[in-house]
């Protein structure tokens, strides 16, 4: 809001002061030096729109004044000053009306300023009659006021974003569909030619899109707040779900309809309570994570930015508390998942017009290559996520209860646990006659350990994690672990910086029912990749003039532990390359290729499908708000008669990002 003015209405431009009685310039009324803070004083008045005009009506600080031309511009401005301060400010909810009630009223430093100009000419003014104590008294008064009212100013702030998104798919060549980076089916467009007459179908299969966050906080009282985050457009209706791979991306059958949802809703407030103490509790539609390999939402769309699906929390409904025992700080959750719109809609509460089906997902009950359900002997390589029905038999989450304790130990860095019980739907009736299918378990706990500190050094991140799942079976009192077994996660990293050049290398092995509501990476277009182990590498360099390379490379095989799953004989490789280059301080080019090969014996021949991916970006900041980027992405995938996925297809995808953050 505009800096409101000393005076009423619009604030007199100048206050001239007129003609002043011709008292001679010396004795009390000795000139002021020019380099007096007076003026500086005065000066940064006039610029807030209070100004002061020497007796001719002019002010410029052409000329020195004397301390008599102060005391009387000080005295004019003195008498604009409001008696009454008492503006009742309750009940106002339109910012015309806030700015109506706070006319006549000054900031709290520009109410300092004119007390510090009173005190300095202190004498001058008692000879111009002005009584100087009650004067003080009432700008004591009105900076109480200034102070009430810039508090009233700070309850309910507004922010958000904009984003205007555009995306086109097109297929190259005579493929007939082709899957992105984000594992969807892009099938032929209906128009079998493109914009240009090509056969390629160039522009044929486009959407445009647009995203609006409303983000509103508000004070409730001197502890509690208020958080909301209103969303419009159809964004979220184009990806169905930000917790699971949902809907579709190409063809009739996308949604793109305009919806709105409140995506978070809460109030947040330290309680006390009986033999804990001080606790920060959120609750409503609380966001939520922990880490990479329990909970944290995966990104369901890698073409544009946005904060819903990039930062990993999981909209959930509940309560959350945080609080400390003696140097452990904890963090407690109790919510519920489904439905909750564009996270879960397990079995159809959110109505007819809601797909029915997505969810956060976990538990596994059986191996994701097992009887051709992802890859090896099956009929399509790993793709999306190995956490859902299809996948591994995942359970749709309904109930989470969770506790999270972390310890800080200074330079050693932070270690933290982690125990989250989940209950939900099964995917699919309980099979006794079928040892690959263990999926009729409706609960699912994960727990385990971290740690991210400094050794020397090296930096540190590691961390282990298990999840099981359990149910009533064939007995509906016989409460039986299904999956206790080949159900782990173990990531080790040491990381090495100096000068221009970062480096990292790490081992991980995720076996193949491993299966939490995580986000742990992406190798291609297989997203929270399992079945298994190897090490992996990443670098980074910045060459100097704006330019960085980074590169990583991951080469595992399989883990041999699960029936129809990979084994010690299958390969996974995948190499990312990236070039930056900054051409100016707001723009720069990215050029970066990812490349993944599978290798496994089809018929006692070994083969090596592949999938690459060639991007091209462009982004440009207008300023710190507002950005505009590109994206030009070519899909190369060769089957190599493997019968890995028969798609072989090679197709493009082109997007347009322009955001505004406010």
């Amino acid at each position: 809001m505009k800096k409101a003015s000393l005076f009423a209405g619009a604030a007199v431009a100048t206050v001239a002061l007129g003609a002043v009685p011709a008292f001679a310039q010396g004795g009390p009324f000795a000139d002021v030096p020019t380099d007096h803070w007076a003026y500086s004083s005065v000066d940064k008045l006039q610029k807030e729109g209070i100004v002061i005009g020497y007796p001719d009506g002019t002010y410029g600080g052409r000329r020195a004044m004397t301390r008599y031309e102060f005391a009387v511009a000080i005295a004019r401005l003195l008498e604009k000053i409001p008696a009454r301060t008492d503006v009742d400010t309750t009940g106002f909810v339109t910012r015309t009306d806030f700015d109506r009630a706070i006319a006549g009223l000054a900031t709290k430093e520009e109410v300092e300023q004119i007390r510090r100009l009173v005190n300095e000419f202190q004498n001058e003014l008692t000879t111009l009659g002005v009584d100087v104590d009650a004067m003080k008294r009432r700008l004591d008064a009105l900076e109480s006021r200034v102070a009430f009212i810039e508090n009233e100013m700070k309850r309910v702030k507004l922010s958000g974003s904009v984003n205007l998104m555009a995306r086109s798919n097109f297929r190259r060549g005579n493929s007939g569909s082709f899957v992105d980076y984000d594992g969807y089916t892009i099938n032929t467009p209906r128009q079998r030619t493109g914009l240009f007459g090509d056969a390629a179908g160039t522009f044929a299969d486009s959407r445009v899109l647009h995203d609006i966050d409303l983000d509103i906080q508000a004070r409730l009282s001197d502890t509690a707040t208020a958080k909301l985050k209103l969303n419009f457009g159809n964004y979220l209706p184009f990806l169905t779900s930000v917790s699971s791979f949902a809907g579709n991306r190409s063809g009739d059958g996308v949604r793109q309809a305009q919806e709105q949802s409140v995506y978070m809703a809460m109030v947040e407030a330290p309680v006390r309570l009986p033999g804990i103490g001080g606790v920060n509790l959120a609750a409503g539609r609380v966001p939520v994570q922990f880490t990479p390999y329990t909970l944290k939402l995966i990104d369901v769309d890698s073409y544009f930015n946005n904060d819903k699906t990039d930062l990993g929390d999981v909209p959930v409904d509940g309560i959350k508390g945080t609080f400390k025992i003696g140097p452990v700080g904890i963090t407690a959750l109790a919510a519920k998942v489904d439905p909750i719109k564009y996270v879960s809609n397990n079995n159809g509460e959110l109505g007819t017009d809601e797909p029915v089906g997505y969810s956060l997902f976990a538990g596994a009950g059986f191996s994701p290559f097992a009887a051709g359900n992802f890859a090896g002997t099956g009929s399509a390589r790993p793709r999306q996520s190995s956490v859902s029905p299809t996948a591994n038999g995942a359970m749709g989450v309904e109930n989470i209860a969770a506790i999270r304790a972390t310890l800080g130990t200074g330079r050693l860095g932070t270690f933290g646990a982690t125990y989250m019980g989940m209950a939900g739907r099964p995917a699919s009736p309980f099979s006794p006659g079928d040892p690959f299918n263990l999926s009729d378990f409706d609960r699912v706990y994960v727990w385990g350990a971290d740690v991210n500190g400094q050794l020397g050094p090296l930096g540190v991140v590691a961390s282990w994690t298990e999840s099981i799942t359990s149910g009533q079976g064939l007995d509906a009192f016989d409460n039986e672990t299904f999956r206790d077994e080949d159900n782990e996660a173990i990531d080790v990293a040491l990381s090495y910086s100096t000068g221009a050049l970062s480096l990292t290398g790490g081992f991980r092995e995720i076996d193949p029912f491993f299966a939490a509501p995580g986000y742990w990476g992406k190798l291609g277009s297989w997203t929270n990749p399992v079945d298994i182990t190897g090490p992996y590498v990443k670098a980074s360099y910045v060459l100097g003039s704006g330019l960085t390379l980074a590169g990583e490379g991951h080469f595992y095989e399989g883990t041999g532990d699960s029936v129809g799953g990979l084994d010690e004989n299958d390969k996974v490789r995948n190499f990312k390359l990236g070039l930056k280059y900054g051409l100016t301080s707001a723009s720069a080019v990215d050029l970066g290729a990812e490349w993944t090969e599978y290798e496994f014996p089809v018929g006692g021949t070994s083969r090596n499908p592949r999938e690459i991916f060639y991007n091209i970006g462009y982004g440009f900041s207008f300023n710190p708000s507002t950005s505009l980027k590109f994206l030009y992405q070519i899909v190369d995938y060769d089957n190599d008669n493997s019968g890995f996925d028969n798609r072989s297809g090679d197709g493009s995808v082109a997007a347009a990002q322009f955001s505004i953050k406010f």
